[in-house]
């Protein structure tokens, strides 16, 4: 296979957790021989240009976040724009789809319909199951059955689909997809060698001296859970350990104002870190929260929880004991899972790590062991071999 043809909603220097990691792989891709386009919406107008190696071609439109309706609208709009601007294109030997905006898969089968080309769905996310666990979609209704039935079509109807964790090739495998099209690619990090506390200059600037750091980093969204976050630190108000939330997102109001209100000194709130100082401030905590609701086991799959292991730092997991995350943990030593609503199991967690530095070293080392399985350069190469299988 020569060519191949990414369709996503962003790519950077647009800003999107699936275009920088669209960006990791088609670089990627394009270094080790591919003819690779990127077809993506644009900030206003459209462009065509060439970045690292990718064509990059921009659809102009617009985008707004302001609500629900006007959200779902413009993904709406999108589909469409990009899905005419791809056919405009010369044909390639494969079209890979993401799941941003959603619903974005039917336009593989679409393409392939009139080039002939391989069909490959990349799933970050599985819609409209997401948008009805998060209460955007009423559950059942018409419109979701719908929108199920044309998803689960052109997932059937897709030559190979990449699932990020085993726990989201069992929800696929529900949807009808034969086991023998899933190929099972998981996500990374951008890459973070660990900068340690004497050197660590983003740590020295939050002066929390010998205290124990525990850290989430990362949109604070509706898929996270954060009662138990907020119940374990309130049971360790007395003892010498710091949560510092970093990030933005939809529900960092909320979480802050609930600190507020329960008196949680204990709790520090920074803005979301550029990716260039990825390394400090993964590296400045002792260990790193990530949640996620347990009704959204195998329709999401944190992609924090790379970033913690590359950091080398043990992974504090609140969420569902089905899910990848959970799993990699158990598998690798590299943390701790802890169910939802449990922030006592959490607090008693941090305070093992905290009182036994032995234990946290050796998980450290897991969790060091583990991200270095979890690499672009793996990702790169899995990708690379289902397309030679298909071709």
């Amino acid at each position: 296979m020569r060519s191949v043809l990414f369709i996503n909603r962003v790519y950077p220097p647009s800003s999107g957790a699936t275009g920088d990691m669209l960006r990791d792989l088609a670089t990627g891709l394009a270094a080790g021989g591919l003819d690779v386009t990127v077809v993506c919406m644009g900030d206003g107008g459209g462009s065509d240009e060439w970045i690292d190696g990718v064509r990059v071609v921009r659809v102009g439109g617009m985008f707004s976040r302001r609500n629900t309706v006007l959200r779902a609208a413009a993904y709406v709009l999108m589909i469409p724009s990009l899905l005419l601007r791809a056919l405009l294109l010369r044909r390639t030997d494969c079209v890979v789809t993401m799941t941003d905006p959603p619903m974005l898969a039917v336009v593989g089968p679409m393409i392939s319909f009139f080039k002939r080309n391989r069909v490959v769905h990349w799933a970050q996310d599985l819609y409209p199951e997401v948008a009805e666990e998060l209460g955007v979609l009423p559950r059942g209704n018409a419109l979701s059955r719908m929108l199920r039935d044309i998803s689960s079509l052109a997932l059937r109807q897709s030559d190979a689909v990449v699932s990020i964790g085993r726990c989201m090739t069992a929800r696929l495998l529900a949807r009808g997809v034969v086991y023998g099209k899933i190929r099972e690619i998981p996500n990374w990090s951008p890459p973070v060698v660990p900068v340690e506390s004497e050197q660590n200059r983003f740590r020295a600037s939050l002066g929390v001296g010998e205290d124990f750091v525990v850290a989430y980093s990362g949109n604070m969204g509706l898929a996270h859970e954060f009662d138990t976050i907020l119940e374990a630190a309130a049971t360790l108000q007395d003892q010498r350990v710091v949560f510092l939330m970093v990030g933005g997102g939809p529900r960092r109001a909320q979480v802050e104002d609930e600190a507020r209100r329960r008196g949680l000194g204990n709790m520090r709130f920074l803005s979301p870190q550029p990716r260039e100082a990825l390394a400090e401030s993964l590296s400045a905590a002792e260990a790193h929260l990530v949640t996620m609701r347990s009704n959204l086991c195998g329709l999401v799959v944190p992609s924090k929880f790379y970033g913690v292991l590359a950091a080398g730092r043990p992974c504090l997991f609140v969420g569902p004991e089905e899910s990848e995350v959970a799993r990699v943990i158990r598998e690798s030593r590299a943390g701790w899972v802890v169910a939802p609503g449990d922030g006592k199991e959490l607090a008693a967690a941090i305070l093992k790590w905290m009182e036994n530095p032995g234990l946290h070293a050796a998980a450290c080392r897991s969790a060091r062991e583990a991200g270095a399985e979890a690499t672009v350069d793996g990702a790169v190469r899995g990708f690379m071999e289902m397309f030679e299988s298909l071709a």
